[in-house]
């Protein structure tokens, strides 16, 4: 039962910090405009920069593209939107091909304007080719070309972002002194800690069906906006009175010990930091099944079952 509590309660805890990871990792990325990179970069392949770097030039300057453009932010990598959707990129794509003051017949007419051997206009002429002629369907298959493109650069983002959460695990790690050895350590030491956290764990996994999910931050945001966000999450409930029950945090005397004892902590914030790269998802889905495990338990009551007792009479006389 003590180790079914000290895995509740380290669950929990992962789960909580990956969440504040989430939260980070939301913030920081809208405030350096990562997605906006990512897609600018796709379009940069979409439209073969490389290549012939004007017709993407010309994308971006699209007063469509330009009203979508994030503010400008210290340390921001992109102003390219986070989103553009597939019927947008038809619709702009279409407008930066076409002669100006001209209309739209054929989807040659599209195409005229491109440098012969380009290899954006070889591609342009491949989608023709399938046997989209007219320009309502040629402009769909631009879209479904735009998504199978930016499911690409989704994975590229992802990947990314996979890297910055273990930067940004260690560093919650760091900060708030959570070494998974003494958190470890002081659930199976402290009894009263550890059924204080396990029933925190239960409660909160009962009364939330989902995780909540973190609000979507604006293109505008400041680095004292993300301090404001993780100060808010830190003051939680749940984080505040788990952090509480952990003693998660610096104490004096944390920082006067020896080098092994060093050795060991930042260990143990790389473990910590390790478990926070899983997402908070994964821990919620794992507390929610061991606890329903718990549950369906044998009980540990010592009553009788109600059977009948039986009794084997060996035939021995007791003597006086």
């Amino acid at each position: 039962m003590a180790m079914i509590e000290v895995i509740i309660g380290m669950i929990f805890t992962f789960m909580l910090l990956g969440l504040l990871g989430t939260t980070v990792n939301e913030l920081v990325s809208s405030w350096r405009g990562w997605r906006g990179f990512y897609l600018e970069e796709a379009l940069r392949r979409l439209l073969e920069f490389k290549d012939n770097p004007a017709v993407f030039e010309k994308f971006r300057n699209n007063p469509l593209f330009r009203q979508m453009m994030q503010h400008a932010a210290p340390l921001r990598v992109s102003q390219a939107p986070a989103y553009l959707s597939s019927a947008n990129f038809a619709s702009m794509l279409t407008n930066v091909l076409k002669k100006k003051n001209e209309a739209v017949q054929t989807v040659d007419d599209l195409l005229a304007g491109l440098p012969e051997d380009g290899q954006l206009r070889n591609v342009l002429q491949q989608l023709k080719d399938e046997g989209y002629e007219t320009v309502d369907d040629f402009k769909k298959r631009l879209q479904t070309w735009f998504d199978d493109v930016m499911a690409q650069a989704s994975g590229w983002y992802k990947r990314h972002l996979q890297f910055v959460t273990l930067l940004v695990g260690l560093s919650i790690a760091a900060v708030l002194n959570a070494d998974s050895f003494q958190i470890y350590h002081h659930l199976t030491t402290n009894t009263a800690a550890r059924q204080k956290l396990a029933q925190l764990a239960k409660t909160y996994a009962n009364e939330n069906e989902t995780l909540p999910t973190p609000v979507a931050p604006g293109d505008s945001l400041t680095a004292g906006q993300i301090k404001t966000e993780v100060k808010n999450f830190v003051n939680s409930k749940e984080f505040k009175e788990s952090s509480n029950i952990l003693g998660l945090g610096w104490a004096k005397n944390d920082v006067r010990v020896s080098f092994k004892d060093w050795l060991l902590r930042l260990l143990g914030w790389f473990i910590t930091a390790l478990a926070i790269s899983l997402g908070a998802p994964f821990w919620f889905d794992a507390l929610k099944k061991i606890i329903t495990i718990q549950s369906s338990g044998p009980s540990t009551t010592q009553s009788g079952t109600g059977g009948a007792q039986v009794v084997i009479n060996t035939g021995a006389e007791v003597k006086k």
